[in-house]
């Protein structure tokens, strides 16, 4: 019997050295040596479930309406051919932060600027003169002119203000009665209507002065006086004013004393010196306030022929000149323009007109065609 037992636990011995698994608990699900336990392995990948073969969706955009683009339909009407109409109409652009716009002297400089199409626009225009001093003023229906200029302009005076459809002048104020001041009247009245006429010397204190009080006369112009001082206002609302400054004293010549202009609209402003030389400017200085003259544009005085009094130029602190006189000609104003690297616009080039605009707030300048005349 004990041999027995000792067998049986022999047995067992050998059992567990060759199955060292085969015992387990309960909660194992019986004895493992019938389902030995596998190695731990990593888990395979995951493979990816294929992809769907379906063509991409295409979003076909909807027909533009007209009534989308109304913001971006440029004005009516568009801007004519420059060769054709002399009166081009601007369109609106997003406001920059210049005052003067130049594409006279540098015509790669915003040359996309367009004017807003709903605000009121002062334009001025010289006829392609020289020696003589001439400018239309337009402004909400109305038109002055400043100067008319000689009997060799009146022809381009003419051509310039049946282009820009101009039937009637309502006010032309003459600065001083010399002849290439006034003396292109004679012509330019047989085109166009005046309605008035305004000076501000003695209907006898020159010659020129004497032909034109016998003209009006005969075209039943009215001619009535304006003083230094005096305002003058265009568009139904006064937007545009004009003021006239002048010297009184007999000391001086007719040229020095011959009335200023500054026209202003909103913040931007032109002063029209017309034939005011040194003394002239010297004196007059001394007797007007300086903040009065400020400008953005100065008319040059007299066709550039001399250079500006130095305090005077300080005070009007212009920075373009428009100069009715010859380019290239030298004179001791166009050096004094050169030395001060003020950008000038001439107005002697041959079938082109200078035309200045502004909203109040931008200055546009530029050269127009006249149509080769």
């Amino acid at each position: 019997m004990k041999r027995i037992v000792l067998l049986a636990a022999a047995v067992m011995i050998a059992l567990l050295l060759v199955f060292p698994g085969c015992l387990c608990s309960a909660e194992d699900g019986g004895p493992s040596f019938l389902y030995p336990t596998p190695e731990v392995t990593e888990a395979p990948a995951a493979t990816p479930e294929p992809v769907p073969d379906v063509a991409p969706v295409t979003l076909t955009p909807e027909p533009i309406r007209a009534a989308d683009l109304e913001d971006f339909v440029p004005p009516s009407p568009e801007p004519p051919d420059p060769s054709k109409q002399g009166h081009p109409t601007p369109a609106p652009t997003e406001p920059l932060d210049v005052t003067i716009i130049d594409h006279i002297n540098y015509p790669k400089e915003y040359r996309d600027f367009r004017f807003n199409r709903d605000v009121k626009l002062l334009e001025i225009w010289f006829a392609n003169i020289r020696d003589a001093d001439s400018a239309v003023l337009t402004f909400d229906g109305q038109v002055y002119m400043i100067d008319c200029g000689d009997e060799s302009s009146a022809a381009r005076n003419i051509v310039l203000l049946q282009q820009l459809g101009i039937e009637k002048v309502d006010i032309l104020f003459n600065s001083h009665p010399h002849h290439d001041h006034i003396r292109g009247l004679g012509l330019t009245a047989d085109a166009v209507e005046f309605g008035e006429i305004k000076v501000c010397f003695p209907m006898d204190s020159t010659e020129s002065a004497l032909w034109l009080q016998a003209f009006a006369e005969e075209r039943n112009i009215p001619v009535s006086d304006y003083q230094s001082g005096d305002w003058y206002t265009m568009g139904e609302k006064g937007e545009v004013t004009l003021l006239f400054l002048r010297n009184y004293d007999p000391m001086m010549d007719m040229n020095n004393q011959s009335a200023q202009t500054v026209v202003r609209y909103k913040d931007r402003s032109i002063l029209f010196t017309a034939d005011m030389e040194k003394n002239g400017q010297a004196q007059l200085l001394k007797h007007v306030d300086p903040a009065l003259l400020r400008c953005d544009i100065i008319k040059y005085p007299h066709h550039a022929k001399n250079a500006l009094y130095e305090d005077f130029y300080n005070a009007v602190g212009a920075k373009l000149a428009v100069v009715t006189s010859v380019q290239g000609r030298r004179d001791s104003g166009q050096k004094y323009l050169v030395a001060k690297h003020m950008p000038a616009a001439y107005t002697s080039i041959k079938g082109q007109f200078v035309h200045l605009v502004t909203d109040g707030d931008v200055w546009l300048c530029e050269y127009v065609s006249s149509n080769g005349k």
